[in-house]
């Protein structure tokens, strides 16, 4: 179908949708969107076309994809004073994005970086939303130098990512916050004239509020724009000290995602980094294997035999760390409760039962030599007897290290539940 935009409308669609330009020209977060130039609007996704001054489109709607023209301005006049301040410094700037969950982060994000490349900024940007990462894969915190303008950070492919393997921040603090550090020195070693940090939706509760402190002292950035709806930011704001923070309105036309929406836009990520995937197989005396599990191939202790004849059942693989104990047994095993409370009791520590399978497709991290990250892939299998790994990834090139993270999917990348989940259950 076509439509024509008038001077001072805007354009909203919701994917998925794919809009073509005839004639005229549009505005999209700054970007501009010229005859014969199309835009493809992602399920769960909300874009807005300014006329400028006006436009003629043709739209291709997919299933349960929208489309409304308004008046309501799609960049808020707080927006494009906040942007038109930043870039008015003559130095190298960092601007830090802070809002809740569907407050207009990452739309300010693209609007800011677009309004220094069309001033010919140099201009780099650093996801650090572990759950919905749109540079890198969910469960990373990606650094990308962008080139040209863009719509949309999921159309950016990362320059570094640091793994961290888990969704959420809240039980990896210290893993975010040094990552988040050394990207943005990375990126200050270029040289470039903005650097665009985007944060997570965390905001409500002490834990979240200390997070932020410590994000923001880590990082130090000369600008934190706060994008807030009422007040639901003032109890960071107020725990930044001497900050120069600018407050900007969230825009009115934004759209809100259910959980089940979010889920699908990780997914999306997850396929997109796991694209062209083959299977690799990597005896674990070649690599280093660390994180959710750290498989080392170490000779047996006296501790594992011991728990093998307490438990009465072989154990493929043992791991024990400061706050627990990890065994993989096979699946045909059964446990006695009794034995395991009496191992818990003697031990001093939490005991946690994967059956053997329960590691396949968990995220990984690919790492060469340097500590660089080459990519992603999933666990296909792990031969606990014979101590080889097999790895379904795109990456092609040497690994020196497999980071194990938290996230476990199918093989068609969708998501389906944590690691944690899985050893509660047993």
């Amino acid at each position: 179908m076509r439509c024509k935009i008038g001077r001072g409308k805007t354009l909203l669609v919701d994917g998925p949708a794919r809009i073509k330009i005839l004639s005229g020209m549009a505005e999209v977060l700054g970007a501009e969107i010229k005859p014969e130039m199309t835009v493809i609007i992602r399920r769960g996704k909300r874009l807005p076309f300014e006329a400028h001054p006006e436009f003629e489109a043709e739209l291709f709607m997919g299933e349960k994809a929208s489309y409304v023209e308004t008046e309501i301005d799609a960049i808020p006049y707080s927006w494009r004073e906040t942007a038109k301040n930043i870039l008015s410094e003559k130095r190298s700037v960092t601007a830090l994005i802070l809002g809740g969950v569907d407050s207009g982060k990452t739309g300010f994000c693209i609007y800011l970086a677009n309004s220094a490349l069309k001033a010919n900024r140099e201009v780099a940007i650093i996801d650090c939303d572990l759950g919905q990462s749109d540079i890198g894969p969910p469960g990373t915190i990606s650094l990308c130098f962008v080139q040209k303008p863009f719509t949309d950070l999921f159309t950016l492919f990362p320059d570094n990512s640091v793994f961290i393997g888990v969704t959420s921040p809240s039980r990896v603090v210290d893993e975010v916050l040094d990552a988040a550090g050394r990207l943005k020195a990375e990126a200050l070693r270029k040289d470039g004239d903005l650097l665009v940090i985007n944060t997570d939706g965390w905001i409500d509760g002490d834990d979240a509020i200390k997070y932020k402190v410590r994000l923001v002292e880590t990082v130090n950035p000369d600008y934190i724009v706060a994008i807030q709806k009422s007040d639901e930011l003032d109890p960071i704001v107020s725990s930044l000290g001497e900050r120069n923070i600018v407050t900007v309105d969230s825009p009115e036309n934004i759209k809100k995602r259910d959980r089940e929406t979010r889920k699908l836009l990780r997914e999306f990520a997850y396929k997109k980094h796991l694209k062209g995937s083959k299977i690799r197989c990597f005896p674990l005396s070649w690599v280093d294997v660390e994180g959710s599990l750290n498989l080392n191939g170490e000779k047996r202790t006296r501790l594992e035999e011991k728990l093998q004849n307490t438990l009465g059942a072989e154990i493929l693989y043992y791991e024990e760390t400061p706050q627990c104990l990890v065994l993989v047994l096979s699946n045909n095993v059964k446990l006695d409760e009794k034995a395991i409370n009496s191992v818990e009791m003697e031990i001093g520590k939490k005991l946690f039962v994967l059956r053997e399978g329960d590691e396949k497709g968990l995220l990984i991290s690919l790492e060469s030599s340097q500590g660089k990250m080459l990519g992603v892939g999933t666990i296909h299998s792990v031969d606990f007897r014979n101590m080889v790994i097999k790895i379904c990834t795109p990456v092609e090139d040497t690994v020196s290290k497999i980071k194990v993270g938290q996230i476990k999917l199918d093989q068609e990348g969708n998501e389906k539940g944590m690691l944690f989940e899985i050893l509660d259950r047993y």
